[in-house]
């Protein structure tokens, strides 16, 4: 099944991500690299799953995202994650400190999030004055799995 998930690089957006097919819905993970510094890259993950490409903003932004095949939705974007975060590591820990963190929009979300996350080594920290589930790499830290 993981070789229905392909990493792909958007340069418009300055982010990796995945888009994987659910059924009738899409399922769109990705982390977006949103500042960085001569020493620090700062990527924000976040997830979408939308029916209608055209409705995928509004729905984002006001919160709806029922899934219509929540165990396969779930499945898929644990994996997603995993790619992403090793592709977005192997692209940027060797001469940066990558600090990753995660959003989100009410405490349903927060909890789901940080239940997975934090198995992962992620915490509640501040940035740049907001609550996020982070976790930070120091330059050359990380060590893909397996290798």
């Amino acid at each position: 099944m993981d070789e229905e998930l392909k990493v792909q690089w958007d340069y418009d957006e300055y982010e990796y991500y995945v888009i994987v097919p659910i059924g009738k819905q899409k399922l769109k993970m990705a982390i977006n690299f949103f500042d960085h510094s001569d020493t620090t890259i700062y990527g924000n993950i976040y997830i979408q799953l939308y029916t209608k490409r055209k409705h995928r903003q509004y729905e984002m932004d006001n919160c709806i995202m029922t899934g219509l095949n929540p165990l396969q939705t779930v499945s898929y974007g644990i994996r997603a994650f995993k790619l992403l975060e090793d592709a977005a590591l192997r692209g940027y820990n060797e001469n940066y400190i990558v600090n990753l963190s995660c959003y989100w929009t009410n405490s349903t979300r927060r909890d789901a999030y940080h239940s997975f996350l934090s198995k992962r080594g992620y915490r509640f920290e501040n940035l740049f004055g907001k609550k996020v589930i982070m976790k930070v790499w120091k330059k050359g830290e990380y060590q893909p799995e397996g290798e």
